[in-house]
């Protein structure tokens, strides 16, 4: 079901659950909040693994906060606010890129640019997206081989040396994706409307509801 709402949608739904959650101190807001995360975990428990690994890989940051807010004298329940509103913010953003794909994102973004620089501005996002994962793939991967070679650690003087050979691999495999971008760029977009497309924009109206209880 999430997978199939508008992405658009979504990232600004996501936007002002993070908004409501900093500026708003409304209990029956903050509450619909977590109610909505929960559900939307519960519909899909994989997400839920996927952040709590990645809540996982901040406690020590989340630790500190409280551990700071100890040394400083600040309340532990000020301090609980701020570490809960980050894991909850880090948990929507999860939620976010695991129900998205790459293509209904740029799918998505093409219906709403103005049309002088639609084509190239799609191309260059995709550009984007495909060539990060691209040259970190290829870098580890060079590196891997390189290591196995040499039955050795690498120096800083040899990594320098393997930046081209990352870099052309790198290219190759973008202009080998760059028919999926042209493709992209000149077929025929769907804009059918789905009855769940409403849902968002219904929770949202009832959450601002809720700020003036």
């Amino acid at each position: 079901m999430l997978n199939h709402l508008s992405t658009l949608l979504k990232i600004l739904f996501i936007i002002s659950q993070i908004v409501f959650i900093f500026l708003f101190h409304n209990e029956l807001l903050l509450i619909s909040v977590l109610i909505i995360l929960a559900l939307s975990l519960m519909i899909y428990p994989a997400n839920l693994i996927a952040v709590a690994n990645t809540i996982l890989r901040i406690s020590p940051l989340l630790l500190s906060i409280f551990l700071m807010g100890y040394l400083f004298g600040n309340s532990w329940q000020k301090d609980m606010m701020i570490i809960g509103s980050i894991a909850i913010t880090l948990s929507y953003t999860v939620v976010l890129v695991k129900s998205t794909s790459v293509f209904s994102f740029l799918t998505q973004m093409h219906k709403v640019t103005p049309q002088k620089i639609r084509n190239s501005s799609t191309l260059f996002l995709y550009g984007i997206i495909r060539f990060l994962p691209i040259i970190y793939h290829e870098c580890s991967h060079t590196i891997k081989l390189y290591k196995y070679h040499i039955k050795r650690k690498i120096g800083l003087n040899e990594i320098s040396e393997l930046i081209p050979l990352i870099v052309n691999s790198s290219l190759k495999k973008v202009h080998m994706f760059s028919s999926t971008a042209e493709s992209l760029i000149h077929s025929e977009l769907s804009h059918s409307f789905y009855a769940w497309d409403l849902l968002l924009p219904v929770l949202l109206i009832i959450q601002i509801g809720l700020i003036f209880i």
